[in-house]
């Protein structure tokens, strides 16, 4: 990716980048207004993939992405409308953040075997539960914890058969992930999960060649080395990454909807 040195965004731009986060805003606020979060209906597939996996089950791993992503896109935009300003990077975390959690929700929805489910919530609770210790231990070196929980997840993985002899501790990157989740959701309207996930993540953790090619650069002052910059968002950045953290959620929304009715419901 290459830069100039002032890419200071125009007025169409600006325009193009504000209905873009009131697009979001008002798709965000629908989902929001969605009745309660249901639990799965007996006889239908989550509940079926549930029945397989009584620790942390497949409806659990999803009411939290759903959760993660609605908590951060809702404090995004609430900001924005309550400030009327647009941080230099903090909203960036929030949009990796809602991107990360719905992709993992939809790589679960893309198994179409309940047995399947059942594999991939094991290792995403195994994943979990090796966190969870590992904090503890951050706490107290001496912490034991998360022995009881990982033998159960792996008495729990001999009743797959097709699964008993899989790895359950090896970790599925989250690039593969959201790769995945943009596969589950087909079109979009601005960028691809992936897309923004990896411009989200580098603003994220402060990547110096990052920042500069994704933030707009006002040029302050000209110098002989090149000049003086302010950076700040990008509208049309931030817009377009709002859409595309919506869409996820939007997506994953409605196929957990599905997945929830009985088998004969559709």
């Amino acid at each position: 990716m290459t830069f100039s040195l002032d890419t200071t965004e125009s007025a169409d731009e600006e325009r193009a980048g504000t209905l873009l986060i009131q697009e979001a805003t008002n798709r965000i606020q629908a989902v929001i207004d969605l009745p309660g979060w249901a639990d799965p209906v007996s006889g239908s597939p989550m509940a079926e993939a549930d029945k397989l996996t009584p620790i942390q089950p497949m409806s659990y791993h999803l009411r939290s992405s759903n959760m993660v992503a609605l908590d951060n896109l809702r404090a995004t935009v609430r900001y924005i409308e309550k400030t009327n300003d647009v941080p230099m990077m903090a909203l960036y975390s929030m949009i990796r953040s809602a991107v990360e959690s719905t992709s993992y929700g939809l790589w679960l929805l893309s198994a179409t075997r309940a047995d399947k489910r059942a594999f991939y919530c094991l290792r995403l609770s195994y994943e979990h539960n090796e966190d969870m210790a590992s904090l503890a231990r951050a706490f107290d070196p001496q912490d034991k914890s998360g022995a009881k929980t990982r033998e159960k997840l792996l008495e729990l993985q001999q009743d797959l058969r097709r699964y008993k002899q899989h790895d359950l501790s090896g970790r599925v990157t989250t690039t593969d992930v959201v790769v995945n989740a943009d596969k589950v959701v087909g079109k979009r309207r601005c960028f691809t999960g992936i897309q923004v996930w990896k411009s989200c993540s580098g603003l994220a953790h402060g990547n110096g060649s990052v920042m500069p090619a994704l933030l707009e650069r006002k040029v302050v002052s000209k110098t002989d080395q090149g000049g003086e910059y302010q950076l700040t968002s990008r509208l049309t950045f931030l817009g377009g990454f709002l859409i595309t953290a919506v869409e996820n959620l939007e997506v994953m929304r409605k196929r957990y909807e599905l997945e929830i009715q009985p088998k004969d419901h559709y």
